[in-house]
């Protein structure tokens, strides 16, 4: 601005206008949740409504949550969610089909699961996935995501990332033969490779052969064994590589980091709830390459 204009701005200006941009950009988000789980009254005229072209026959959906550090409140967690279009290439000959995701687009906030189930659901209405012909849903294995899938993308494809469920097998081979050794990476790569090929019979017979039955299992790896066992059927990645479909959730890892750490969690940081949703909110905008959009909406009057 400085360089442009030669109008020097300081730090609190530039605070306030934060505050001001941002907060209208939160009250645009919040009607647009409102209106994502809009239940008609009785005596409304229901009509249905217009549900944008899907952007693409494939797209992705990822929620995470990280946290940030809010005055008088503590560390809370801010919920994010990330869509993505998914583009497959076909592998030569016998090659698995390559997965790239682009176009992604954010929505991120502190608000509770209720609420950022309302805001995701808003912004995947932006994204055309109600006419998306496959949603594809990668995520770790938290109930608050998983239930926020069922109720708005089902039915669609569920797949436990990857990263996710490998570091099982690190807690079931390091309750082995102890953490850091050479047979736990020997064992854990031999069970890696069961699951990666969606065998996970053969991975549990592993398991069941070094800890036969009335063998107590460590209390880590029951826990483990269990988390392998109660999401086996988002576990097919062989069948989901086969298909084209991403099996990581890299990209709204990578949100969390780029939309909220690498501006909101740093050294000495402590947001007021209402600065930190500000700033959310117009990070996710210029992120999701529409702050030009965004722009426009916000102070209409003085865009030429």
């Amino acid at each position: 601005m400085e360089a442009l204009t030669q109008v020097v701005f300081s730090k609190s200006s530039l605070a306030n206008l934060v505050s001001e941009y941002g907060g209208s950009l939160v009250g645009q988000q919040a009607v647009e949740a409102a209106q994502a789980g809009a239940v008609p009254s009785r005596e409304a005229t229901i009509c249905p409504r217009t549900e944008p072209e899907a952007e693409a026959e494939r797209m992705a959906v990822s929620l995470d949550g990280v946290m940030v550090h809010v005055r008088e409140e503590g560390w809370k967690e801010a919920k994010v969610a990330t869509f993505s279009r998914v583009e497959v290439t076909a592998g030569e000959g016998t090659a698995e089909p390559e997965v790239h995701l682009s176009h992604h687009s954010y929505r991120a906030g502190l608000w509770e699961a209720g609420q950022f189930a309302l805001q995701q659901g808003a912004e995947g209405y932006r994204r055309g996935l109600g006419k998306t012909r496959v949603v594809i849903a990668v995520s770790d294995a938290a109930a608050w995501i998983w239930s926020i899938i069922a109720t708005w993308y089902a039915p669609c494809v569920q797949i436990i990332d990857w990263w996710h469920a490998l570091q099982r097998l690190w807690t079931i081979a390091g309750g082995a033969y102890g953490e850091g050794s050479e047979a736990t990476r020997v064992w854990c790569k031999a069970l890696q490779e069961h699951l990666w090929a969606g065998d996970l019979r053969a991975l549990l017979q592993a398991v069941r052969q070094h800890w036969p039955r009335g063998k107590a299992l460590p209390d880590d790896v029951r826990q483990a064994v269990g988390y392998l066992y109660r999401y086996r059927q988002r576990m097919r990645y062989r069948e989901y590589r086969a298909q084209g479909y991403p099996i990581g959730s890299g990209s709204v890892e990578s949100a969390c980091k780029v939309v909220v750490q690498e501006r909101l969690v740093q050294a000495g940081m402590r947001w007021s709830r209402e600065g930190a949703q500000a700033m959310l909110a117009l990070r996710c905008a210029l992120l999701s390459e529409r702050w030009e959009a965004t722009w426009r909406g916000l102070c209409p009057a003085q865009v030429t």
